[in-house]
C-alpha cells in the first residue's frame, strides 16, 4: 500500500481494432475493506509490436538502455550484461530453460518433515522462566535465565551461557573427553570392544582404559584431523594390528582369551542389521535405494497382539520396499522385528550405545528359516543355474561369491555330495521342490527346472549360514 503498481496485459493473439470503435476496460475492486481502493490510476495502449518486450524488461535496464555508451559506467555496463545473459542471450536459452524448471522444482519442493525448527527468539519476545515450586506451574519462584553449569564452563562473561557455547565447548580441544569417546566408538566398530570396553560410560562406573596411551595419541590425531572419521579409520585399518590373522593359537588363547590386549586380529559376530543385508547383498537383492518412510520387509506372521490391541503382523511393503537396509525397517517398541531381535538388536525402548552379543540356538533357525534369508538363498540360486561348468565348478564359484576365498577340496566335495543328495529328493517330492524354489520368491523364469533350483537353494542356504558369513574375522 502506498507504492506505485504497473500492470501490462498482453493479449495471447493480435486484436484487430476496426476504426471508429472502441475497447472498454472494466477494472473490478473486490476487496472487502470499503477504503481499499486505487486512488489514482492511469491506462495507455500501444500497438508496437515490441511493447511486451519493453514491458517485460526492468526499469533500472530501460533506464541504461537509453544512455548511449559511451555516458554508461563500468557498474551499468555489468548490470546490462548480466541481464542480457539472463534473458535475452540466444546461445544460452537451452541454460535458462533448465534454470527455469529447475527454479520451479524448488518452489514445489515440499519439506521432508514437519518436525519444527528451534531458533532463540530475541528482546520482548523471549519468554520468562521461573522456578516452579515443586513443579507446580502456578507456585511460581523468582525468575531464572540460561545458563551452563560451572562444571562445564568457566564462569566468564565473555563465554555466551548457552547451548551454542556448550557445543563448542564439546569440541574444543580444552575438552579431550570427546575425541577419545569417539575414537573408541570407532575403535570398537572394527575390533568389536572397545579400548574402553564400556563406551556407554566413560566415567567412574566404567572400565579403565586397556591401552590408554593409545587412546590418547588417537584422539589427538582425531582432533588435528578436523575430526574426519573416514581418515581416522583409515589409520586404524591400516595399522599392523587391525591386519593381524584372527586365528587363535593355544598360547595366545591362554594369555589373552578376549582378545582386549590385541594379540590377535578381531573375529567377532556381525550386527543384525549387517547379517541380514549381507545375505540380500550377495543374492543381488538388496535394494540401494536411500531414504524416506520405514519399511516393513517380510516376518512370520504369529497371529498375535500387541499393546493396544494392535496386531504384530503386517503387510509385507511392495516391490524394492521389502529388500532396502535393515537400516529402514520399521521398528515398534512393543513389537521388534523378530529376526534382529533375535542378534540382539534392541526394542529401542532406551537409548543403546553397546550391544551385547549372544550365542543362541534361534539365531541359527532365524538364519535357515527366516524369510528374509530364505528369499536371499533363492535368489542365489537362480545365479547359479545361469553359469556355465560342471556342478563341482559352480558350488566352487558359489562359495568363493559368498565367502571371498576358494573352498578346500574337502569342502567343495561335501557341497557337491550335498546338491546330489537333495537333488534326488527334489525329484522324488517334484511339489515339495517347486515350493521351495518359488516361496517366498515368487513364480520361477521361464526356461528354470524347478528340481535345480530347489537344489541350489538347500545349497546357497547352507553356504549362507557358514561361520564365515556370520563372523568378521
Amino acid at each position: 500500500m502506498g507504492q506505485p503498481h504497473s500492470l501490462v496485459l498482453v493479449p495471447e493473439t493480435q486484436i484487430d481494432v476496426p476504426a471508429g470503435s472502441q475497447i472498454q476496460l472494466v477494472i473490478e475492486q473486490q476487496s472487502k475493506f470499503e477504503n481499499h481502493v486505487l486512488g489514482k490510476f492511469r491506462v495507455s495502449t500501444s500497438s508496437s509490436p515490441r511493447a511486451a518486450e519493453v514491458a517485460r524488461t526492468p526499469a533500472n535496464i530501460r533506464d541504461i538502455l537509453t544512455l548511449t555508451v559511451d555516458k554508461r559506467n563500468a557498474e551499468q555496463i555489468a548490470q546490462l550484461q548480466m541481464w542480457y545473459f539472463a534473458n535475452v542471450a540466444p546461445e544460452l536459452a537451452t541454460q535458462r530453460e533448465r534454470k527455469a524448471k529447475l527454479t520451479s522444482d524448488l518452489t514445489n519442493l515440499k519439506p521432508e518433515t514437519s518436525v519444527p525448527v528451534f531458533r532463540e527468539l530475541t528482546g520482548n519476545a523471549r519468554r520468562k522462566s521461573n522456578i516452579q515450586h515443586r513443579g507446580n506451574f502456578q507456585d511460581l519462584g523468582e525468575e531464572v535465565s540460561e545458563g551452563v553449569p560451572s562444571v562445564f564452563l568457566p564462569q566468564s562473561s565473555e563465554i555466551p551461557k548457552d547451548r551454542l557455547a556448550l557445543a563448542k565447548w564439546l569440541v574444543s580441544r580444552d575438552n579431550p573427553l570427546t575425541a577419545r569417546v569417539m575414537v573408541n566408538r570407532l575403535w570398537e566398530a572394527l575390533f568389536g570392544q572397545g579400548i574402553v570396553t564400556t563406551s556407554e560410560d566413560f566415567g567412574t562406573q566404567g572400565e579403565l582404559p586397556t591401552h590408554p596411551e593409545l587412546l590418547d595419541w588417537m584422539a589427538v590425531e582425531f582432533m588435528d584431523g578436523n575430526w574426519d572419521m573416514q581418515r581416522m579409520l583409515k589409520q586404524i585399518v591400516m595399522s599392523a594390528t587391525y591386519r593381524q590373522s584372527s586365528k587363535v593359537t593355544p598360547d595366545r588363547l591362554e594369555k589373552d582369551p578376549d582378545n582386549r590386549w590385541l594379540s590377535r586380529g578381531a573375529r567377532f559376530r556381525m550386527s543384525a542389521e549387517m547379517i541380514r543385508d549381507q545375505s540380500l547383498a550377495l543374492s543381488g537383492l538388496l535394494s540401494p535405494k536411500m531414504y524416506g518412510p520405514p519399511v516393513r520387509p517380510p516376518q512370520p506372521k504369529l497371529g498375535l497382539t500387541a499393546a493396544f490391541g494392535g496386531s504384530t503382523d503386517w503387510e509385507t511393503s511392495a516391490g524394492e520396499d521389502r529388500y532396502r537396509r535393515g537400516l529402514y525397517t520399521q521398528f515398534r517398541r512393543s513389537n521388534p522385528y523378530p529376526s534382529m531381535a533375535a542378534f540382539d538388536a534392541p526394542n529401542r525402548e532406551v537409548c543403546t550405545l553397546r550391544r551385547i552379543r549372544t550365542n543362541t540356538p534361534l539365531q541359527a533357525l532365524v538364519t535357515l528359516n527366516d524369510p528374509v534369508h530364505l528369499e536371499a538363498a533363492q535368489a542365489l540360486s537362480r545365479q547359479v543355474v545361469k553359469w556355465e561348468g560342471s556342478d563341482g565348478d559352480r558350488a566352487a564359484r558359489l562359495f568363493r561369491h559368498c565367502t571371498a576365498r576358494a573352498p578346500q577340496p574337502e569342502e567343495q566335495s561335501r557341497l557337491t555330495q550335498l546338491l546330489e543328495s537333495v537333488r534326488a529328493q527334489a525329484k522324488a517330492q517334484p511339489e515339495s521342490a517347486n515350493l521351495l524354489a518359488t516361496d517366498p520368491l515368487g513364480p520361477i523364469p521361464e526356461g528354470m527346472d524347478p528340481i535345480e533350483l530347489a537344489a541350489w537353494t538347500v545349497v546357497s542356504n547352507v553356504i549362507l549360514n557358514l561361520d564365515e558369513m556370520l563372523m568378521k574375522r
